[in-house]
């Protein structure tokens, strides 16, 4: 297991278009993800299973887990 950083040359979006260059994680096959935010002293996780009963991109597609840590970033920004 490794860990990913935030990277801007990944595209705007990874992980979420919100994220510092203090967030840290990993993005597993299945969907599932976790980011630690040091900064904002948040850890986020999100578990999923896009394989099963068979392969889905749906959740990439989407862009489900980055538009989720989005809405969190936006409600930690807000209530600052």
């Amino acid at each position: 297991m490794g860990f990913d950083r935030f990277d801007p040359k990944k595209g705007a979006d990874y992980p979420s278009k919100l994220a510092n260059s203090s967030v840290y994680g990993h993005t597993g096959y299945t969907g599932t993800c976790i980011w630690v935010d040091p900064s904002n002293q948040f850890i986020y996780i999100f578990l999923s299973n896009r394989v099963h009963p068979q392969v889905s991109t749906k959740i990439y597609d989407l862009n489900v887990r980055s538009r989720i840590q989005d809405v969190i970033y936006e409600t930690i920004f807000n209530a600052k």
